[in-house]
């Protein structure tokens, strides 16, 4: 070989050497970035030249080498498998933070259980049996009731306030995927503007649409591919959400229907606000349909602030506008999907019974020859004496009380003798007839949990059933959140084996590259002196 060309040979070591050593000094300073991917740097020969034949071989001298390309080292399926974890584990740990905050509310409202609110009301209750007419005990009846009633409402409104909280977080959410969505297609077309001359990999800018990959899989069911040139298409939920350069957007949108509630919900603006979710099809891993936080918090907040006419027959119409009847049962099933929703219509289905028991026992409703209610012009009952528990607005359909609806009658409250008239009968003997009464509801069976249980149950079984119930689910989604979490660790472990920046293997390729850098500069110099003595020679 020329000595002159033995110049370029040197020069290619030097040059290849030192961009390996930037590398290497790249993954170095990113041992800590999040999502980083540590770089392999690859090498090849520059050129062969040919210079004789031996045999049938040629016999070729190497022109130096080439840095050929800094290549990012990631496993698909490893990916791919974290992404599926992520979403999985997001799923169970929103639904088992819903029920925590569910059973924090009934296990805890300002300080006390409303447990021992009912279990006042029903000791008072027995204390009115033993003595009717006593004062002091009708007085203490009407304290007791208030406070159960101010018990029975905070939970209640605690539970419309969360549901409002869930639902504003729906709608932050489909915010968060859309920027998102953005985001990559932002990165796709820098890729692709860096990688078109094929010289320079935009590994930095992959790594960062790699990270969002991994956020947006927490919070729905993601597909991904990439196409010939650099650009990643996503479909969320099997629609496209990115294709190429292009960003379909969902939205959160109240439907018609829901103007009431103001509940959103997510939906493709593009094909007609179709549901991005399948709210039909059944929650299993088999089908992956228990992926991610937005779908999570979709179920959890239901469709409506739920009361105990969700736990009866009832009228709907189809969405042909014409009229269906829905069983209990069927009419129960549409809440039941919704923890939320579901222990609404429980605990107003009980909250109703115990008011409409105590109203109908000492404030005597009027009722026509058929048995019915006779109701005024407004829908309210009307009664024969002094009803405990009233209205605050009329009720609609001439429908029943409602938690919300409730409040102590505000001449009880000023005068507390006026219950069931002192429990005093007109020839001013004792009305022990309807104080004991009032002790049996207390102790009678009163329903079963729900339209899909058999089991009767009393006022205070009815209300543990209820809480025990909710903790059995929450210990459920407990124990599938943490396999979930777990799961997610072993797949982030294993990826990190993959992608992640060893300083001890780093070093050693810096002290590899440096020496390499030092023998190609000593091969400089010792092709420099000979040439230096071959020109002395010569001349």
């Amino acid at each position: 070989m020329p000595l002159m060309g033995a110049f370029y040979v040197g020069n290619s070591g030097l040059q290849t050497s030192q961009n390996a050593l930037n590398t290497t000094a790249h993954n170095l300073a990113n041992i800590d970035t999040t999502g980083y991917t540590r770089q392999q740097v690859y090498q090849e020969n520059k050129y062969l030249m040919d210079v004789g034949v031996s045999y049938n071989n040629k016999l070729q001298v190497g022109l130096g080498v080439s840095y050929s390309e800094v290549r990012a080292v990631r496993d698909f399926f490893m990916d791919r498998q974290y992404r599926t974890d992520a979403g999985r584990s997001s799923y169970y740990s929103t639904s088992y933070e819903v029920i925590q905050e569910i059973n924090t509310m009934f296990g805890e409202t300002e300080g006390a259980e409303f447990q021992t609110a009912y279990q006042d009301l029903r000791d008072v209750v027995m204390d009115l049996g033993n003595a009717p007419t006593d004062p002091t005990v009708q007085s203490e009846v009407i304290s007791r009731s208030l406070q159960f009633l101010n018990r029975a409402q905070s939970i209640y409104e605690g539970l419309v306030r969360y549901q409002n909280n869930l639902n504003q977080q729906i709608q932050d959410q489909v915010g968060k995927i859309n920027d998102y969505a953005n985001q990559i297609v932002e990165l796709n077309e820098k890729i692709v503007s860096v990688e078109a001359a094929k010289v320079e990999s935009a590994n930095d800018l992959r790594d960062a649409r790699d990270s969002i990959l991994d956020k947006l899989s927490s919070l729905g069911r993601i597909t991904y591919s990439e196409n010939g040139y650099g650009m990643v298409d996503v479909q969320f939920e099997g629609v496209d959400l990115v294709k190429g350069n292009y960003a379909n957007p969902m939205e959160a949108k109240v439907l018609p229907g829901d103007e009431d509630s103001g509940f959103y919900t997510p939906v493709w603006s593009k094909y007609e606000d179709q549901n991005v979710f399948n709210m039909k099809q059944e929650i299993s891993a088999d089908v992956g349909s228990d992926v991610g936080s937005l779908k999570a918090l979709v179920i959890s907040r239901g469709t409506k602030n739920a009361t105990y006419k969700d736990m009866e027959e009832q009228t709907v119409t189809d969405k042909n506008g014409n009229p269906v009847t829905l069983s209990a049962f069927e009419s129960f099933d549409l809440m039941a999907g919704s923890p939320i929703t579901a222990i609404m219509t429980e605990f107003d289905h009980l909250i109703n019974g115990i008011v409409t028991g105590m109203n109908n026992l000492l404030a005597d409703p009027l009722r026509d020859t058929d048995g019915e209610l006779i109701l005024d012009s407004d829908g309210n009952p009307q009664y024969q004496k002094e009803e405990l528990f009233s209205l605050i607005t009329t009720m609609e359909d001439g429908g029943g009380y409602t938690t919300a609806n409730l409040r102590i009658n505000p001449d009880l409250l000023r005068q507390p003798t006026l219950l069931n008239d002192g429990f005093v009968l007109e020839d001013l003997s004792t009305d022990q007839e309807t104080a004991d009464a009032l002790v049996a509801m207390f102790q009678d069976d009163f329903s079963t949990l729900n339209p899909g249980t058999t089991t009767p149950l009393n006022f205070e079984e009815y209300y543990i059933d209820i809480v025990d119930q909710y903790a059995n689910i929450g210990n459920a989604y407990k124990v599938a959140s943490e396999a979930q979490e777990q799961a997610l660790l072993s797949a982030e472990s294993s990826r990190q084996q993959v992608v992640g920046v060893s300083d001890n293997e780093e070093l050693t390729k810096m002290v590899r590259y440096q020496n390499a850098y030092n023998s190609s500069s000593r091969y400089i110099n010792t092709i420099n002196s000979m040439l230096d003595t071959l020109i002395t020679m010569v001349s």
